[in-house]
């Protein structure tokens, strides 16, 4: 993962080259599918570079790539909503571990990556709220 080097003045943030997916990843608090062509599978988290889903085991390799469709949460201004914005893009395999398949984003376009981006803070911000209103308890 990566970690931060405190200096007399400047604070250094370093990158382990061990991590396959350079990125902070969530896992969505509700549950979230991805569609290929008539399989779906299980979101398990999502990153602004990638993200990993669960499977059946050796269905694909590293390196195939995945033209995917998922639905995001989001309605006006970003904020979370029943209703679902859905993107598609492509994926490609970076590292299979059993029946999780870790994959880097391809080909999102700027309005996908937009929305992406927006559902990650929101996220985040879910997760912060959530566990605030927890400790509160």
């Amino acid at each position: 993962m990566f970690w931060k080097k405190k200096s007399d003045n400047a604070i250094t943030i370093e990158i382990d080259s061990e991590d396959r997916r350079n990125g902070v990843r969530i896992k969505p608090m509700d549950e979230m599918i991805i569609h290929y062509n008539d399989q779906h599978f299980k979101l398990i988290d999502i990153s602004f570079s990638g993200l990993a889903f669960q499977s059946e085991p050796d269905l694909y390799k590293t390196d195939d790539t995945l033209e995917i469709s998922l639905s995001l949460p989001l309605g006006n201004k970003g904020i979370l909503s029943e209703k679902k914005i859905p993107i598609q893009c492509l994926i490609r395999i970076i590292h299979t571990f059993n029946t999780i398949y870790h994959c880097r984003f391809s080909d999102l376009n700027h309005q996908n990556k937009l929305l992406l981006d927006r559902f990650i803070l929101n996220e985040q911000k879910r997760k912060i709220i959530s566990d605030i209103n927890t400790s509160e308890e």
